[in-house]
């Protein structure tokens, strides 16, 4: 990425003017050049950074079926190389929802408040929710539902709309998919405090295993 799109990208995204960004570079060069530091300190010891998180990340699970393990990992673990290696066996959070909520969140459509009384509980009504889901010419969620199954695959029935609308009453944009690999990389956040990318994670998996393989002469670091 030319150096000028990433600066416009980093202002974009944390709302900074140009003197709020150079500032924001200054404490990210900061950091980085303390994370370095860090590492020689380490390497001083002998302590190398990949050899230590080779060997973190191996907690043993309970006695569960492979599904029940995979929940085990992201809810109990709290082992945040356990999290990442999870992340990577399960292609990471590319891949696409295919749950209903999440064929649901990327082809609702607006309905009718009509439809919304036929399927859905009116005690649930809020002024916000009739006017994000409904418009006067909307589509039925009984046909919402039937050309959702048809294009996804994936059976959708007019309940499944019904509660993903109730419980995202702000909008279907405030859905955060539910795979594996998306709730892997929030519980990996919660625990490191940065984001999980798939390139990341493969990248550094890939250098652990070289360093583990290569002759010594030749380890990459």
């Amino acid at each position: 990425m030319p150096r000028g799109d990433q600066k416009q990208r980093v202002m974009q995204k944390r709302a900074l003017d140009e003197p709020g960004y150079y500032a924001f570079a200054s404490v990210v060069g900061a950091q980085r050049h303390f994370n370095v530091q860090t590492a020689r300190l380490l390497a001083s010891y002998g302590l190398d950074p990949l050899s230590v998180l080779d060997g973190m990340g191996r907690p043993a699970p309970p006695d569960l079926p492979s599904d029940e393990i995979m929940e085990w990992i992201i809810e109990e673990s709290g082992c945040a190389m356990t999290m990442l290696r999870a992340f990577v066996e399960v292609g990471g959070d590319e891949l696409p929802d295919v749950t209903p909520w999440g064929v649901i969140s990327r082809g609702l459509c607006s309905t009718t408040e009509a439809s919304l009384r036929r399927w859905g509980d009116v005690n649930h009504f809020t002024p916000g929710l009739l006017r994000r889901y409904c418009r006067s010419d909307g589509t039925p969620l009984d046909v919402q539902a039937m050309n959702l199954t048809e294009g996804a695959g994936v059976h959708v029935t007019e309940q499944d709309i019904w509660s993903f609308i109730l419980a995202h009453q702000k909008g279907q944009h405030t859905y955060r998919p539910q795979t594996y690999g998306h709730r892997l990389a929030a519980a990996f956040h919660h625990v490191t405090g940065f984001r999980l990318t798939f390139e990341y994670a493969a990248q550094l998996l890939q250098l652990i295993n070289a360093k583990n393989t290569a002759p010594l002469d030749e380890a990459p670091f």
